[in-house]
């Protein structure tokens, strides 16, 4: 009878594992413990809708993400506890079962194409952060993070978790419209998310943690236009950081913008961009070539780093794990790997820029194989600032 457990022992742990496995992030943490909260907040100077009738409008909800340095201890979030927040996030009183309802909506839309069971991997997916934990005494660096278009506060937890684990407090929140839930590809919403940067600035300060005189912004897409346009007005904002930024896209709206002098920016910068599209595709989505913003920056230090495994929505983790990409030439893990590199870019950035770390500087500028990477994967450019 032993002998035969013995053999089937033996055949279950020799069989290939089937199990559907969450996407990696190849990233190890720091040597702080990461808490997490979230909170409804308003804004009072803005209503939303913005376009509702006199009466029924209310001041703009911010629902406020916080990662931050915590006491060790405590049970660790999973996946799942990021996904509910899509429930509240433009309405703090909405009942569970309607909060339900918008999440079963969005998975339904964003992981078609996906197995239940893919999906259930991530959603189980144990995190680094614990809810609630216990602020830990001192004071640390404030980075904001600003979203793609109107997507969630959780869009790029991991990188955010990092931050926190190498002793950063991360604030974020959802990327809103102006008259609703979803943003439109124009000015007025862009300026709009900008406003919701500098009240989290504004609200940094109020936070036992946060040293709000070394603050940056970090931003995906669309939030890295809005993060420039908030550094333009907002002297508090000390570095950005654009992931594949929108600000590189759009220079013909960005000129119309009285108030945005890219030669007077004083503002660090690190851009990380996607492998530039074939010229056909070019042809077919005709990109704004009229100029170069990061170029223009001439008053202020900036990194370009192209990551050339790298497409646009890699650098947003929430897609990564659950809309059914396709990967083209590259592993699932390559991306992984280049998604990872791209939180230890932000990273050592922000050590340089906030915290005076030389080091950190000197990271962006190694060849791709110092750091375990293929060689020829990432391009790095360097444009120093001019007196």
């Amino acid at each position: 009878m032993l002998r035969l457990i013995g053999i089937i022992l033996i055949v279950l742990i020799g069989a290939p594992s089937h199990a559907q496995q969450a996407f990696p992030f190849h990233n190890k943490p720091g040597s702080f413990a990461v808490g997490f909260r979230v909170l409804g907040q308003v804004d009072p100077s803005r209503s939303y809708p913005a376009g509702a009738p006199t009466g029924t409008r209310k001041p703009r909800p911010i629902q406020t993400a916080i990662w931050y340095p915590a006491v060790k201890g405590g049970q660790a979030m999973r996946y799942d506890d990021y996904l509910q927040l899509l429930g509240w996030d433009d309405d703090f009183d909405r009942p569970p079962a309607e909060r339900d309802k918008v999440l079963a909506e969005w998975l339904k839309i964003v992981t078609e194409g996906r197995s239940a069971e893919q999906i259930a991997a991530e959603r189980r997916h144990v995190r680094w952060a614990v809810r609630e934990a216990k602020a830990l005494p001192g004071k640390y660096p404030v980075v904001i993070y600003s979203p793609s278009l109107s997507s969630n506060v959780f869009e790029n937890a991991e990188m955010m978790e990092l931050l926190a684990s190498h002793g950063y407090v991360v604030i974020a929140s959802p990327a809103l419209g102006v008259d609703g839930r979803w943003q439109k590809d124009d000015l007025a919403h862009a300026e709009t998310q900008a406003a919701d940067i500098r009240f989290l600035v504004g609200y940094a300060q109020s936070l036992p943690q946060a040293d709000t005189s070394r603050l940056a912004v970090a931003g995906f897409s669309w939030g890295g236009m809005a993060n420039v346009l908030a550094a333009a007005q907002d002297e508090r904002i000390k570095a950005l950081v654009c992931l594949d930024g929108t600000v590189r896209y759009r220079h013909a709206m960005l000129e119309k913008i009285p108030y945005l002098k890219p030669a007077q920016l004083r503002t660090p910068l690190l851009y990380l961009a996607q492998r530039p599209a074939p010229f056909e595709r070019g042809l077919k989505h005709k990109p704004d070539h009229s100029g170069s913003i990061l170029q223009k920056m001439t008053g202020a230090d900036v990194y370009l780093l192209t990551m050339y495994a790298m497409e646009h929505v890699y650098f947003g983790s929430s897609y990564l794990r659950l809309d059914p990409l396709d990967f083209g030439g590259y592993t699932r893990d390559e991306i992984a790997q280049s998604y990872a590199l791209a939180g230890r870019y932000v990273l050592n950035f922000l050590n340089g820029a906030l915290k005076g770390e030389r080091s950190g500087f000197d990271y962006l500028m190694k060849k791709p194989e110092q750091l375990g990477m293929p060689r020829h994967s990432v391009d790095s450019q360097f444009f120093a600032a001019r007196p």
